[in-house]
């Protein structure tokens, strides 16, 4: 089943899947951007201001319910080269990919129609495999956890993705990281990505500050049982095989790495688990659980 966004272009008429094939199989012309054409468009309310076919894709047979963002840890030329989904035994792609330079320019990679290769092994909620589920944005960056992100380029961002969630109906909590559906494996586009900024301009999920600050005050003592938070995270979406505490500290990881940023260890301690059961009441009208007779770890600020 192809994705709500085009079943109307494909039941009524063909000209999108011609175009698609088009766009696979017709060389851009070379503008010293890793062969990407320079003709600007806008498709909705976000300037594209280059192709770079990506071979990397599949016939998409699920609804698109997820935008998955990464950094690409190589500069630009890399970068574009790399997903263009061409080296052998790497076949990876992108839909769109973000620059890095004084004025970003976004390049689409792969029409939305398709499906590409930028989750790998992936789960989030019952979602086992994102490639088919998601549209995948990849952000030039050489390390999200240590470089922090251009204001130009975050704006860039945040107009590219306001308009696929709004095209898409995209749930917030479906706005994720790499590094949120690879628990342990990825960690892309790092802490230093703002997410509260996105948030707050309808990109994605944020707790409410005043829910945090209640929460923080139910756990000042004690927090839920281990058992709890493994079920608080996985409410929320994260995946993980929770046999050892090892994968719980890589979730929790995660978890921070996303929204506690300034300060990502893996310890569960009061203020990590009074954002998580902030963002699990706003977004899914779970109550907070109780606290239970384990202690809080003390919070180093």
């Amino acid at each position: 089943m192809y994705c709500d966004t085009y079943r109307s272009y494909y039941e009524s008429s063909r000209v999108w899947v011609i175009i698609c094939i088009s766009f696979l199989l017709v060389g851009c012309a070379s503008s010293g951007n890793g062969g990407a054409s320079t003709n600007r468009e806008t498709i909705n309310q976000t300037a594209i201001d280059g192709y770079v076919p990506c071979a990397a894709i599949q016939t998409r047979t699920q609804p698109i319910t997820c935008l998955v963002l990464h950094h690409t840890a190589t500069a630009l030329p890399s970068a574009m080269e790399t997903l263009q989904g061409k080296t052998k035994g790497h076949r990876v792609g992108i839909h769109y990919l973000v620059s890095d330079e004084a004025k970003p320019r976004v390049f689409r990679m792969a029409h939305e129609c398709f499906s590409t290769s930028h989750a790998g092994k992936s789960r989030w909620k019952d979602y086992n495999g994102l490639n088919q589920h998601s549209i995948g944005i990849e952000i030039v960056n050489l390390d999200g956890n240590m470089n922090p992100y251009p204001a130009s380029q975050i704006s860039t961002i945040i107009r590219l993705c306001q308009d696929i969630v709004r095209r898409n109906n995209i749930s917030p909590v479906n706005v994720i990281a790499h590094s949120d559906i690879a628990v342990g494996r990825k960690v892309d586009p790092g802490s230093k990505f703002p997410w509260e900024q996105l948030a707050a301009a309808g990109v994605g999920a944020w707790p409410d500050a005043n829910e945090v600050a209640r929460c923080s005050q139910l756990y000042q003592k004690s927090i839920p049982s281990t058992a709890q938070i493994k079920l608080m995270l996985k409410t929320y979406g994260y995946a993980f095989d929770d046999n050892s505490d090892g994968n719980l500290k890589l979730a929790i990881e995660a978890f921070q790495r996303h929204f506690r940023g300034r300060k990502v260890d893996g310890v569960v301690d009061t203020e990590t688990i009074a954002i998580l059961a902030a963002l699990n009441l706003k977004y899914y009208g779970i109550k907070p659980p109780a606290p239970s007779l384990t202690t809080a770890p003390a919070v180093k600020k």
